[in-house]
């Protein structure tokens, strides 16, 4: 009996796929980034910043690639992953409870999809 070469493709294709689910680290790189390039198109535009902080902050776009780390450290904080081994999905919830519940930060609920080593963002909105 010949087993046909699709049949052998898929166990390999199932162990690439479980050895390429990013973990929890990559999410909060990926998040980082994501969040510190939305913040410079957010934020770092004239006229945006009220005058008193344009005074203050010197290069926009640096201060926020300066907190890289902190804000992908806070997306994992307010992010649940549920691992299915061969891919992962994370939901994330900002502005509804702690500190950024107290500021004027609109909430967004976003699910994001991790396998072979990409992350794709599925879905996000505001929560009213």
């Amino acid at each position: 009996m010949r087993l046909s070469l699709p049949l052998l493709l898929l166990p390999a294709a199932g162990a690439l796929l479980f050895v390429s689910n990013p973990g929890p680290k990559d999410f909060a790189d990926f998040a980082g980034r994501e969040l510190s390039e939305r913040g410079i198109q957010e934020f770092c535009r004239d006229g945006v910043l009220p005058l008193v902080v344009n005074l203050l902050v010197e290069n926009c776009p640096r201060l926020f690639r300066d907190q890289r780390e902190a804000l992908g450290d806070l997306a994992l904080d307010l992010s649940q992953r549920r691992n299915f081994g061969l891919f992962s999905f994370y939901t994330t919830t900002v502005g509804t409870t702690g500190l950024l519940a107290k500021l004027s930060v609109p909430s967004y609920s976003l699910e994001t999809l991790a396998v072979a080593g990409q992350f794709i963002v599925l879905r996000a909105e505001p929560i009213d």
